[in-house]
This record gives structure tokens, sequence and C-alpha cells, in this order.
């Protein structure tokens, strides 16, 4: 997801350990106790993506001086660094803040509701988002991905129907700059339901130069080999490694030509095509092995069939 990059978590004493180092990197010029004396410098730091300079002064500074705003800039560059449990703990502590706006304390709780997903505990992270949407009373880009979070995290636990709901909801409030995302999520779930039109429509509304693009190229030849559409597979799968080589390098591409070939009982095709993968791809390889048992299934079917009286 395009907000949701996994950054490793770093536990406590990583953070020590880092910030030990950095007190002793006199080079780097990181500041003294003595010159760390205002907050607005946490988040000057943060902005300007020194985020490891941003914690060693926010660690310095005085609790009784600390703002809102230095915290959460603080909790940013925990989180860039990958310290989402730090990260957690400074966002946890914001929100105990009563004096908030409603807003602000969406959007903390929908980068607590992130943070959740990026350590895999969607069902935390689907309560994050809804407690994130119902502190907003109206449509907006915040409210559309927090219900684009709250149907990624449903679909990881396999509700794919109550995440093709959010993600409608989520498509409804998106940001021109986030439909795109919302698109391949609400696609994808809806291939995993069996609504093809309704995938493939999605989809197709995903710009070809979106980081989504290639990803998307496979779920269209995905839903054209199932519906039987087989010129169509081919054209997806052959633009997919056209336009899109880098993300076609696997014996994908191959396995679903073969699918093709089978379905038009192609067999000297089919195997043509095994033997040009067997060259390219090793034995252990998933797609591969699924290849060798469709042919093997297509060829005894085949035997079968010239065995009847």
């Amino acid at each position: 997801m395009f907000f949701m990059k996994h950054a490793p978590a770093v536990d406590r004493a990583a953070l020590r350990v880092l910030l030990l180092s950095a007190f002793a990197a006199a080079s780097i010029g990181m500041p003294s106790p003595a010159g760390a004396q205002h907050p607005m410098e946490v988040q000057r730091l943060s902005a300007e993506g020194d985020h490891l300079k941003a914690l060693v002064v926010f660690e310095l500074l005085p609790r009784r001086i600390l703002t809102t705003d230095s915290r959460i800039a603080a909790a940013k560059s925990a989180w860039a660094l990958g310290l989402n449990n730090k990260a957690s703990d400074l966002f946890d502590a914001i929100l105990r803040d009563q004096s908030l706006s409603a807003d602000t304390r969406a959007r903390l709780t929908l980068s607590r509701g992130i943070l959740e997903f990026q350590e895999e505990r969607y069902s935390e992270a689907a309560l994050f988002a809804e407690k994130s949407i119902s502190l907003l009373v109206a449509a907006s880009p915040l409210r559309g991905r927090a219900y684009l979070l709250w149907g990624q995290s449903l679909s990881k636990e396999r509700a794919f129907a109550a995440a093709e709901e959010k993600f409608l909801l989520a498509l409804s409030d998106a940001a021109p700059a986030d439909k795109a995302e919302v698109c391949f999520a609400l696609g994808s779930v809806e291939v995993k339901l069996g609504k093809y039109p309704d995938a493939e429509r999605h989809l197709k509304a995903i710009p070809t130069d979106h980081e989504r693009a290639p990803a998307t190229v496979r779920l269209l030849a995905t839903i054209a080999l199932d519906t039987h559409q087989e010129d169509r597979a081919r054209f997806w799968i052959e633009k997919g490694r056209s336009d899109y080589p880098d993300a076609f390098l696997d014996s994908w591409g191959d396995y679903g030509l073969m699918q093709i070939e089978l379905s038009r009982g192609e067999l000297p095709s089919a195997r043509k095509l095994l033997q040009g993968a067997q060259k390219q791809f090793p034995a252990s390889d998933p797609w591969l092995v699924l290849m060798q048992a469709a042919l093997e299934d297509a060829e005894w079917k085949q035997a079968q069939e010239g065995s009847r009286p």
C-alpha cells in the first residue's frame, strides 16, 4: 500500500545504541544538551529528513518544554528510521492529550493503525482505522485513507467481501493522487470474489505509469485466463513482458501462455513452452512445476480419449 511500506521494527535497546552512537559521532555535528533547548529544532530536523538528529535533540530536551508538534515530529522521525515501537509509544503518548483537535487525533490514530498494519497486527490496524473514521464527520481524503487501511486489514484476514465494502467507501473519499491505489486494492479483492467485470473496470482505471501498473497487468491477464478469453490473456501477458520486463522475470507468463495453448488443444505448442521454460528456470520453480503437471494432465486426457472405441 502506498502509505504502508514495511519498515522493520527496532526495539528500545537498538534505539539506545543508535542514540549513543550519535552522541559519540562528533563528526556529524550532533547538538549538546546545552544547545538543544528549543522543541522547534526537532520539527526542523524531521522536516529536513535528518531523523536521527531529530530524535537525539528530542531526547535531550527537558520533558516540560516539549510541544505536541515536537512530539509528533519525533514520532515521525522514529517511524522513518524503522523504530516502529518507539514511534508507537510516542504516538500513544500524544493521543493521551485531551486538547487535540478531532482532525489531529484522527490523523495520529490513522498513523497508529498503519504502524499496526506494518507489524502485521491486522485486527488492531482495523480498529485504529475505524476509530479514525469515527472522528471525521465529513468526507475527506483522510477518511478515504482510513477506509483504505480498514479494507487492507480486512483483506489480509481474508474477509474479502467486507474489504470490498471499505474500498468502495475509500474510493468515494479518496484524493485524486490516492485513487489508483484504492482501485488496485478494490480490483484485487474483486478478483478474489470472482467479480471479474467490476475488477476489470477498476484495474483499468490505474495509469500505466503507476507503481501498481505491473501487478495490474498481471491481474488483468489472470482475469482473462479465468474467464477463458485466450486472446485477451495473451495480450496482457505480452504487454507485461514488453512494458514491465522486471516484473515479469519469473515463469508465470509461460504458465499463462501454456494455459492458453492447452485450452485450445495445442499440445505441441504447450510442450515447446515447457521446454523453453525448463531452460530458463530451476526445476523447483513453482510455476514450472505447475506447467509440468498441467501438460501431463492434458496428455493423459488425450491418451484416454484416443483409447476409447
